[in-house]
């Protein structure tokens, strides 16, 4: 990052706090407890969490204008965006990237990896539309003994808006405009209205979104022939029924349409979920039924159309309550699920081999059943105690322990700390020995990929340790941790050289035109460790200052020598600041430092680090309307695209978005 940047950025944040740092203080907010659900079986408070935790509040939202939830995130410690294959927006959580990350909508799984192999899990934090999302709670860490599979680097909760008592609702239209106009603008169009249709007992609501952008008329430098920026067009339509036939339960019907395009690739995803809660004197307990289906229109390769569709259906269920002997809070649950995919094309079976002919159809199905404790010894000391068995069609049983303590040293101070094990098994793809892909940048001269029966579950143990500090006006934490990880499923091996080919370990054969071809296999081990922190200043009741760190080793332990995982950035920075001028205007800024990341396992292609600095402001124009104005990557920092593992930065632009509220 060019020297100059740095005093620019850092000396338009603090004119910010100087303009306001004589007003006197008033009540901490952040003093105010925050409810969180997704780090135990029950809701609790954010400081009793036995998590390292982070929430999104709906305010923060809506302040920058994004096409998905995953651009939001990056002020979370210890999540990284990044972008996959395709541009999608993507996050990495403890220097793990997103199919390791479990994404929630309101505690439902959601996995678009089985439709769309390369890249797929980047669509996951996107089938929400901003204008429905409530919170977003991140969880970074293990997260196996709740929720199993792929919770490796952590859980993202989104939580959607519930049924108003009173009917009213939301309008907002967003744009961007660039200052490169070889570069598509984009706009955005979204609503929610909700309301009772029967006093108390029956509500509804109802949300839509439409986000386009058009193919750049600039080229890629790396790829020649194809837009710089591919065009997005994301749509989106659902709702909920809710009804209470009396005050101790509430039964809940949701169904979601969205279509999401990125250049030409495009998914669809519908979902039906049909939920019930209830609260029995001291027991609460919930039941879930859910299924969605997702269908990949293009399929993944440039030249080819080869459509195909997965499905899932779960049903689980969970029942909390206390356990008077030793104060203990305790959850069980059990939890099925079925994955399906249909794909035609991929498989079919090996191209010009007739032994691998097969179904154009695979399932899988699996259960758990988990437990967790939390065990109150003192009225400052609570330690969790929980595991979980998933069994597995394909690779039977496995556990997934974990146990956290949290220590309110008083009342400012709070340690926290666990070690747990987590596990990923195979995709559907992955797991298939008939299913293949061609590979190697061609269609029909470079390599094929295959799915392999002779995996095993990538199993994960994960250490942490962190302090948290809360009183008046600041908050802070700071957490340390390290996570070692088994039998990473990988297929980076392969190569279109028919010479070298034979030597990869992963090495399966030759098609009958001569194409290599190899299959997913397990290297030894990865580890990621390192160091997140946070620190919020409540300079005044008018204005606050957030700062993010996270410190990342991320390298492949698999050989003697240990090489680094790519595209992870060492240090990520991110300050905020937000001042409130006057009870109709606020200002805010944001600065961003990402330093260098390795684009290949030699170390020798390196993504530069570079710092972005976003300013914004919101006028009040009337007590239900807001429009907020503001520039994004002030500086026109940018970088382009040198590897097919890089993604190329937007420029300078300038946004504007108009919400009104009835």
């Amino acid at each position: 990052m060019p020297c100059a940047l740095r005093p620019l950025s850092l000396a338009c944040l603090w004119a910010l706090a100087s303009l306001a740092h004589a007003q006197p203080s008033g009540d901490d907010p952040a003093s105010l407890g925050t409810v969180v659900v997704t780090a135990s079986g029950n809701a609790v408070d954010i400081r009793d969490a036995p998590a390292s935790i982070s929430v999104i509040t709906e305010e923060e939202l809506r302040v920058r204008p994004a096409h998905e939830l995953a651009e939001l995130l990056t002020g979370v410690e210890g999540v990284t965006l990044n972008r996959s294959a395709n541009g999608s927006p993507t996050t990495q959580m403890r220097g793990f990237d997103q199919a390791y990350t479990l994404i929630l909508i309101d505690g439902k799984r959601v996995n678009a990896s089985t439709s769309m192999f390369r890249g797929g899990a980047a669509y996951d934090s996107g089938w929400v539309p901003l204008d429905d999302i409530e919170r977003v709670e991140v969880v970074r860490g293990p997260m196996s003994s709740l929720y199993g599979a792929d919770a490796i680097g952590g859980v993202i909760n989104i939580i959607t808006k519930p049924v108003s008592k009173t009917w009213k609702g939301s309008i907002t239209a967003d744009t961007v405009l660039h200052q490169d106009r070889d570069l598509a603008d984009s706009q955005k169009l979204g609503f929610a209205v909700s309301g009772p249709l029967a006093g108390e007992v029956l509500g509804i609501k109802l949300y839509g979104n439409y986000d386009h952008r058009s193919d750049s008329q600039a080229e890629s430098s790396f790829n020649a022939g194809y837009p710089l920026f591919a065009r997005i067009l994301n749509r989106h339509a659902g709702g909920q029924l809710a009804w209470r036939p009396d005050a101790r339960q509430r039964v809940t019907l949701d169904a979601d349409v969205s279509s999401k395009t990125q250049g030409m690739y495009t998914m669809e995803r519908e979902a039906l979920a049909l939920r019930h809660q209830g609260h029995w004197d001291r027991m609460t307990t919930e039941l879930t039924l859910a299924t969605d289906e997702i269908r990949n229109l293009k399929g993944m390769i440039d030249t080819q159309t080869n459509p195909n569709q997965s499905n899932t259906y779960s049903l689980n269920g969970k029942a909390s309550f206390p356990v008077d002997w030793g104060n203990q809070f305790v959850t069980v649950g059990v939890d099925t699920r079925k994955e399906r995919l249909y794909d035609r094309a991929n498989l079919a079976g090996w191209p010009g081999v007739p032994s691998t002919q097969g179904s154009p159809s695979t399932s899988v199905t699996q259960y758990a059943l988990f437990v967790e404790d939390e065990i109150r010894l003192t009225e400052r000391l609570a330690v969790t105690l929980g595991n979980r068995f998933d069994h597995h069609e394909h690779f039977g049983g496995n556990h997934s322990p974990r146990a956290y303590g949290v220590f309110h040293l008083d009342d400012a101070w709070t340690l926290k700390g666990g070690i747990s094990r987590a596990f990923r098994t195979p995709t559907l793809v992955q797991n298939s020995p008939n299913w293949g892909s061609v590979s190697c940048g061609s269609a029909t001269t470079g390599c094929y990929i295959i799915g392999s029966r002779d995996l095993q579950p990538e199993t994960a143990l994960s250490k942490e340790i962190g302090v948290q500090y809360r009183q008046g006006a600041h908050s802070a934490s700071v957490t340390v941790f390290d996570t070692k990880l088994k039998n990473m499923i990988d297929i980076d091996s392969r190569t279109r050289d028919i010479t070298l080919a034979p030597s990869l370990d992963n090495f399966v054969g030759f098609l009958p035109d001569g194409r290599p071809i190899f299959s997913y296999q397990n290297i030894h081990s990865a580890r990621t460790r390192g160091l997140e922190g946070s620190w919020t200043w409540q300079i005044t009741p008018a204005l606050d200052v957030k700062t993010s760190y996270t410190y990342l080793s991320a390298k492949n332990t698999s050989k003697p020598v240990h090489t680094p995982l790519l595209n992870r950035s060492r240090h990520n920075l991110n300050v905020a600041a937000n001042w409130r001028v006057h009870p109709d205007w606020n200002l805010g800024a944001t600065w961003r430092l990402q330093s260098a990341q390795p684009l290949n396992s030699a170390n020798t292609v390196r993504k530069p680090g570079q710092g972005l600095l976003d300013l914004s402001a919101a006028w009040q124009v009337r007590r239900d309307t807001t429009l907020r104005a503001g520039i994004l990557n002030v500086a026109d920092r940018t970088l382009d695209r040198v590897s097919a593992s890089d993604y190329s930065d937007e420029g300078r632009r300038l946004f504007l978005s108009l919400n009104s509220r009835f």
